[in-house]
């Protein structure tokens, strides 16, 4: 596993689990992307199922070397079909197949759930009754970033690991350490200390298009707020996923919010200063509120129109 300092404490708590051969039926990681829980996830694998140790792979044995080459017939990714962004019933029918069979190497099978919280209905059903009377020497191992997506019921059945932000220090000499390259307070705090999204955000330059979607929005606030196209056009030309721009919007009201109570950190992005003297602080509070609840609505279906819904969003300043 690449040295990822805010996933060690957490690595050696799982890896005292099994050296001391306790194995769950079913996992539950709950982390953001930025935090690394495939690293985790992978690292966990491996340490099942390597043939010479117990909890850490070796590196050379032919089970390690199936899984760098992601071909080992014991362990299944369930991922979205070409085009598709959600887990379908019979994806996870697939899987339970594979949890009813025997192992390959005559060891576990695992099956791991990235996304899980993209599983439909029928799909999240279909995989309680495996849940429920989980097979021997199998394991599920399921990844979201956002647990209270899932049903209570296959969150209840599964032992659950949360992968904690790293403080802002470490995050950010992390991501220098990487680059080489001082990184500015305002890229850690648009990307919530998140170290692999930082890392992302500078390396492919997204202060830039940070910056001209902001001004385009808070010319649209000072103007008559009536064309809301421009502040689209800036979101679109960026070809950045709508889910990330909009997070950005929400930092900048919790930042606005901030100013407007005289606390520390809205100096983190100068746009903050500006809202503060446009808006109250309950409107700020509420904007914040109502996009962050779009957010969660474009990423629970991703098929609603967003461009309408932000639209709206804007309109709702006052």
């Amino acid at each position: 596993m690449k040295s990822y300092p805010w996933l060690e404490g957490l690595w050696l708590q799982l890896k005292q689990s099994l050296d001391n051969e306790r194995i769950a039926g079913a996992m539950l990681v709950q982390a953001q992307k930025g935090l690394a829980p495939d690293a985790l996830i992978h690292q966990y694998v491996s340490g099942v199922m390597c043939q010479n140790d117990h909890s850490e792979p070796c590196g050379f044995c032919h089970s390690c070397d199936l899984l760098k080459s992601e071909s080992h017939p014991d362990v299944h990714y369930l991922l979205p079909e070409k085009d598709k962004k959600a887990l379908s019933v019979d994806q996870i029918r697939q899987a339970n197949k594979w949890a009813q069979e025997s192992s390959q190497f005559g060891r576990y099978r695992i099956i791991v759930i990235p996304n899980a919280e993209t599983m439909n209905a029928s799909a999240s059903n279909a995989l309680l009754k495996t849940l429920e009377e989980p097979p021997k020497q199998c394991l599920f191992i399921l990844s979201t970033e956002n647990a209270k997506l899932l049903l209570p019921t296959i969150r209840s059945r599964c032992e659950v690991w949360h992968i904690a932000l790293p403080n802002a220090k470490t995050c950010l000499q992390w991501v220098e350490e990487q680059t080489g390259k001082p990184v500015p307070e305002s890229a850690g705090y648009l990307c919530s200390y998140e170290p692999l999204t930082v890392l992302n955000f500078i390396k492919e330059k997204h202060d830039k298009s940070y910056g001209l979607m902001m001004d385009a929005f808070i010319t649209f606030l000072q103007g008559d707020r009536l064309d809301t196209s421009s502040v689209w056009a800036e979101m679109t030309k960026s070809k950045i996923d709508l889910t990330i721009t909009l997070g950005w919007y929400w930092h900048l009201l919790c930042a606005a919010q901030k100013q407007a109570l005289g606390l520390e950190g809205a100096y983190h992005l100068k746009d903050a200063v500006t809202l503060a003297q446009l808006f109250s602080y309950e409107c700020l509070f509420q904007q914040g509120d109502r996009i962050q609840e779009l957010r969660n609505q474009l990423r629970s279906n991703p098929g609603l129109n967003g461009e309408v819904l932000f639209a709206s969003w804007l309109y709702e300043f006052d």
